[in-house]
């Protein structure tokens, strides 16, 4: 369903993450797309345009990623984003996490918290706890901890890139897609995955990761701020897509 147009630094270790990562959310997204030619060039699934180039240096906006043109009718993905600035991804890539990173940001590309807003499966957003309310995770984050309700909390501190965008961190600790990469292991839940089941994609369960809620989510529900955790912050900035309309498709 991915495919990947690359421009600038990509060493072939580079390029390899990037398809490692595209192969992976094949295997999740199992949605089979009609082509669509836009502006001249045919594209089967979506396309993700990839840059590694120069922004701020390290430790400012990590890039930008998200979806930048929408399939008219299912508005889901045709093209996206993925830019990196050169400096962080160097510092990713020395420090063992640019692979998640780039899992983690793809995720964004297919609409994970970047289309969420659009398809109101978002309540609370800007509140002290927004909540996810999309009824194939909610159904999974109540499997995770019948105590916790039933909509899944969302991010609700870390800034513009992070908030109402992400799971929660001090919830969900270590899993792949909340706004701050954490720990070792990094699993993608079947609560991660069933969100793109509410975003309108058919997707394939058992490429889950196994995942259980970890200990200290009684102290984040009491509001402990996410700030005692450490981690690499999806410090992401995202465009704003268009949509095509039915006679562009």
């Amino acid at each position: 369903m991915i495919t990947l147009s690359f421009s600038g630094d990509f060493p072939a270790a580079r390029r390899a993450v990037f398809e490692r990562a595209a192969v992976r959310w094949d295997e999740i997204i199992t949605t089979q797309f009609d082509p669509i030619t836009y502006e001249g060039v045919t594209i089967t699934g979506m396309r993700i345009d990839a840059s590694v180039v120069d922004i701020d240096g390290a430790e400012g906006v990590l890039g930008r990623a998200g979806p930048t043109v929408l399939r008219a009718g299912s508005e889901l993905p045709l093209i996206g984003v993925m830019e990196f600035d050169r400096a962080d991804v160097v510092d990713l890539e020395g420090a063992g996490s640019f692979e998640d990173v780039i899992l983690h940001e793809m995720a964004h590309v297919l609409g994970f918290g970047t289309l969420w807003s659009r398809r109101n499966l978002i309540a609370g957003a800007g509140s002290i706890d927004p909540r996810f309310i999309g009824p194939a995770a909610s159904r999974e984050f109540a499997l995770l901890d019948a105590d916790g309700g039933s909509a899944v909390p969302v991010a609700n501190t870390g800034g513009a890139g992070t908030r109402d965008g992400h799971w929660r961190e001090l919830i969900f600790g270590d899993e792949l897609l909340t706004g701050f990469l954490s720990g070792t292991g990094r699993p993608l839940s079947r609560m991660s995955i069933a969100s793109f089941e509410d975003l309108g994609y058919a997707v394939d369960y058992g490429r889950a990761d196994d995942f259980v809620l970890p200990g200290f989510r009684d102290l984040a529900l009491k509001g402990v701020p996410e700030a005692v955790r450490s981690g690499i912050l999806c410090r992401m900035e995202r465009p704003e897509p268009i949509v095509l309309r039915q006679d562009e498709s």
